[in-house]
């Protein structure tokens, strides 16, 4: 019986991953707060895709050393300090006449290389009002419905990991007719937030006709959802373009999945500029949002060599029942990845991952490496400190292969390129 169910497992999900093209990412969100349940689709947060990243397969606990290379600043933005450009790479190197064209955007070997010409207030003389009405609107939709904070920090992160800041995940199609973003595996019917984000643009237009780019909407809009969450109120840089590529295919390829392993994924968040310990600080989004069943079922019915708790796990059996063949996984329930805690980012995840309830075995792989399981420890008894990491690889996040200049356009609807 015990193989029947592993095979019944394996079946659904990979005919999930060959159907849909699948890459499952788990951060900012990358998603939060109360969870729609079964086939309320609109209102998906999917944070099991997350808003941010999930950190490879291990199992194991690890240890916790006195030492870790993980300084306060490292190459984090300070957020407090007037400019969110940090230690970063230069990327004043050629100037912005010599930034990528937007068709190799998704290619340029420094991710910050035109960050610099982001600036504090850039609406400030065109648009005033322009940070305040994309504020008044996300909190608007947010008093409606308070997952819509994780819904929309999953779209930054998305967005800005796949041909950078550029908006190209909002895009509902492209002059190529290629398959865009929206259409992969990875996102698809769990992205939540994009109406929201068009609202904002509608109202933009009006106050300031093709001023704002919809990738600084998608920006600011992010700042908006974590500081409703719990986070400080903190300066975002204004300045980026609108891209006119999106394509589906190189979804896989930049978000990272949680059948890679540490090293694997280690990797392709140094390909965008970032550390290990940026990347554990970032999987503390999981302090908010949950999981469908389908990303976690393995590990309830023990066919997964990462644990979960069992008394977790025989509870969820109940939320989660084991998949049959011809599973829609559309229709699967929600569950919180901290149900003592699912509205507010606090940090409190990095608990859930110290007693072994994480929900995602990537997020309890954590455990299994020296280094990023002493980050773990320190996250959880230090939220405040965790609260300045996050919002620092939070700006970073938003500076990651930037259209500026005359690079892209200014959208006049962020779903479609304009003239298209």
């Amino acid at each position: 019986m015990r193989s029947n169910n592993v095979f019944v497992i394996l079946i659904v999900l990979i005919a999930f991953q060959r159907c849909t093209n699948a890459t499952w990412f788990f951060p900012f969100p990358f998603p939060w707060g109360p969870l729609p349940r079964h086939g309320d689709h609109n209102n998906v947060n999917f944070p099991d895709q997350g808003n941010f990243p999930n950190l490879g397969n291990f199992p194991g606990q690890g240890g916790f050393p006195d030492q870790v290379n993980f300084p306060d600043q490292g190459n984090f933005p300070d957020p407090n300090q007037g400019s969110d450009q940090g230690n970063f790479p230069d990327p004043g190197q050629g100037g912005q006449g010599n930034a990528p064209a937007q068709s190799d955007q998704a290619g340029s070997s420094n991710p910050f290389s035109a960050a610099a010409s982001l600036k504090m207030l850039f609406y400030n003389s065109t648009c005033p009002n322009a940070e305040k009405i994309v504020r008044d609107t996300i909190k608007s939709h947010y008093n409606k419905d308070p997952t819509i904070a994780a819904g929309i920090m999953r779209l930054f992160f998305h967005d800005c990991f796949v041909r950078g800041c550029d908006a190209s995940l909002l895009l509902d199609s492209t002059p190529s007719g290629q398959p865009v973003e929206k259409a992969a595996g990875a996102n698809g019917f769990t992205l939540n937030g994009d109406d929201v984000i068009e609202a904002v643009k509608s109202a933009l237009e009006k106050a300031c006709p093709g001023v704002v780019s919809c990738a600084d909407i998608l920006s600011f809009a992010a700042r908006e959802a974590a500081v409703l969450a719990g986070l400080r109120e903190f300066q975002v840089a204004g300045g980026r373009r609108d891209g006119t590529v999106s394509i589906a295919d190189e979804v896989p390829v930049n978000l990272p999945s949680p059948l890679q392993p540490l090293d694997q994924l280690t990797q392709m968040f140094a390909n965008k500029g970032f550390s290990q310990a940026e990347m554990v600080v970032l999987t503390g989004a999981h302090s908010i949002g949950g999981a469908h069943c389908f990303t976690f079922v393995d590990r309830i019915y023990n066919n997964t060599p990462v644990a979960l708790d069992s008394i977790l796990g025989n509870n969820l059996k109940r939320t989660c029942p084991f998949p049959q063949q011809n599973h829609d996984i559309t229709k699967d329930a929600k569950v919180d990845f901290d149900p003592s805690s699912s509205m507010v980012l606090d940090g409190s995840y990095y608990n859930r991952i110290l007693s072994g309830k994480a929900l995602l075995s990537s997020d309890q792989a954590l455990m299994s490496d020296r280094k990023t399981s002493t980050i773990v420890q320190r996250m959880a008894t230090d939220p405040a400190k965790w609260k300045r990491k996050f919002t620092k690889a939070l700006i970073k996040v938003g500076q990651v292969q930037v259209l500026v200049g005359n690079q892209g356009e200014i959208r006049k609807k962020c779903k479609a390129v304009n003239g298209n």
